[in-house]
Parts: structure tokens; sequence; C-alpha cells
């Protein structure tokens, strides 16, 4: 009889994002195979409290199930690491970059990809200098939070300091983008190596863009997979997003979001761990290329269990977890999901 690989599902945690990432948390735990995995559900408090949990139990594998900062800016990653233990998605690097939308948006530019123009502003700087760069409507946001919580936008220049302190109410900088007005899109990428697009989503927010509302609520946005856009146009994105999640050194999965004008897609921002409830985007884009719920986080575990995330340990030859053929996947020869290429 084969061993159960000893799984731990990582939700909750300190981040506004809380509840979502309870959510996605709750949607893995269903979907895991029972007769494969011993499961074990870690529920991190809003405090920052049951870490300790994971030092007993010692996981084979931990699907991190966090969202928004101390779940998907590296400290977590950084923290299994130190166990080694490995884990889902994204390493430590990648993880931070993806969350500091300011290092993220350098990188981004620096490799000659289409970004909004924006201005960054620290707390006590003068907001008025917004405007010898930028004209209203702009786009006012935290530097480092996720699923656009704390982000405004702005119609006249007398509501800027109010929407720049809802930002500052998330971190000590704020991001001020020009507003671009398009198709707003959004495209999966799994794998780690050789990563693969998965088919562009479209997003209709029924409310003035895509907050967290219209992105968890149900009925609050339409989201069309594949978009309503050229072959053309589906390439172009789809190898945008390819080129940012390989960039800052993605693995395993994530999401690139862009606004789509005219011909150009602009990187709006990358998800290292993308919500996987059940209105999330990712799924139902791994659905639209035939990829099941339950199938897409099999893949995302097995891609996990490929990655060696200790290879500059100098005790991995005496590690048994990293040993050839000890890991309980590779005795098991697990299923491959194929998927095809866009």
């Amino acid at each position: 009889m084969r061993k159960k690989i000893k799984i731990a599902v990582l939700m909750g945690g300190k981040s506004p994002e809380y509840e979502v990432s309870c959510l996605s948390g709750k949607r893995i735990l269903e979907s895991l195979d029972p007769h494969k995995y011993d499961v074990f559900p870690m529920k991190i408090n809003q405090k920052g409290e049951g870490y300790e949990k994971l030092f007993k139990l010692r996981p084979e594998v931990v699907f991190v199930a966090m969202h928004g900062s101390f779940g998907e800016n590296g400290a977590v990653q950084g923290l299994l690491e130190l166990m080694n233990i490995p884990y889902t998605g994204s390493g430590i690097l990648a993880s931070a970059l993806g969350m500091d939308k300011i290092m993220f948006r350098t990188m981004v530019q620096k490799a000659k990809i289409a970004v909004p123009r924006c201005v960054i502003l620290k707390k006590g700087d003068f907001a008025g200098k917004v405007w010898n760069e930028l004209s209203v409507p702009v786009v006012v946001k935290p530097y480092c939070q996720g699923s656009s919580i704390g982000v405004s936008i702005v119609h006249s220049k007398a509501n800027l300091e109010k929407a720049l302190q809802k930002a500052f109410d998330f971190g000590s900088q704020a991001i001020v983008e020009e507003f671009l007005s398009g198709v707003e899109v959004t495209c999966g990428i799994l794998g780690n190596d050789k990563p693969i697009a998965l088919p562009v989503a479209e997003i209709i927010p029924k409310k003035e863009f895509f907050d967290y509302e219209s992105k968890y609520v149900s009925g609050m946005s339409e989201e069309v997979v594949p978009a309503r856009i050229s072959a053309k146009l589906t390439k172009k994105i789809q190898e945008t997003a390819l080129k940012v999640y390989q960039l800052i050194g993605c693995c395993g999965f994530g999401r690139v979001d862009m606004i789509l004008r005219q011909s150009t897609p602009y990187v709006l921002e990358i998800n290292t761990i993308p919500g996987l409830t059940p209105n999330s985007l990712l799924p139902k884009e791994a659905a639209a290329a035939g990829i099941t719920y339950q199938q897409l986080i099999e893949k995302i575990i097995q891609l996990a269990l490929e990655k060696n995330y200790f290879a500059d340990s100098k005790t991995l030859s005496v590690s048994p977890r990293m040993k050839r053929g000890s890991n309980p996947a590779e005795r098991r020869g697990p299923r491959r999901i194929k998927i095809s290429r866009s």
C-alpha cells in the first residue's frame, strides 16, 4: 500500500485578505484526495499565531493559500525554507518582488514592458507634485497590498489627499498611476522552468473598477474566458504574462493582470498566490483549458514537489526528503496532467 503524502494547507494570517485566504484554503481542502494525502488544515489567526503547528507536524509539503502581506511577500516562504519543507508557489525573492509594486514595476519597465505612468509618494511628501506628471483621473494604491485593498480612483485634485491617506493606512509609500481606460484582462501561468500560459480572461466589473467586492462577491463582475479579443492579441498578452512571470523568477503558478489599450497590454501587477476560491479567476482560466479544479490543485502540488528549493544547502546530500526516490510523490510516480500550449 502506497504511503500517503502528509500535506498542510496554510491559510488565514495577519493580512487584510484573511477571509479570502480562508475561502481559498477551504476549497483546496475539499479538493484533495484523502486516498492520496494525509491532509492537515492550518489556519493562522489574525494576530499571526499558529505557526508552531508546522514545527510539530513537519509536513512533506505545504500548500500556501495565504494571500497578501505575511503570506505572499516571502515571509512564510522563508520560514518554510528554514524548515526544509517544500511548498507551493514562488520562492522568497519572487514573492517579495511580486508584492512590492514599486520594485515590481521598476523591473518590468527596465525589461521594456509597458506599465502605466506613475508617481511614487512617501508619507509627508508634497502631494501636489503628482500634477506635474499626471492629470485626473488617477489611481491611488498602496505599494504592498493585493486584492485592490486600499485602492481609489481620484476624479478631482481635491480628493487626492483622502485617497493617499487610505493608501498610507497599508504602508509607508503609495503609487499614483495614470488611469488607463481599456479592456481589463488577466492571464494565469502554470509551471516551474518551462511555464505555460492559460487562456486569457476578460474582466467586466459592475463597479467603476475591479475592486475587492467585485473580485469576491458573486455577481459583482463578469469574467469572460477566453477573452473576446483576437488570437493575435491573446498571444501577445500570454507572451507578456510569461515574460513577467519569468522575469521575477516565479514558479508553480501565478497570474498577471493587465489593461489592454488599443493593441498594447499594460502590466498592472502579478499575483504570486492568486485566489483559489469558487469565484477566482485562475480556476476559471484552467477550466477553459480543460483542467478541473482538482487537477489544477494536483498540478500545483506536483510542481512544488518537483522543485528543488534547497539546492544551496550544505546538508542537502543527507536530507532524506531530497534524496532521489525518497519523495513519496516520486515513489508513487504521479500521474502527469498534460496541458496543451495555447
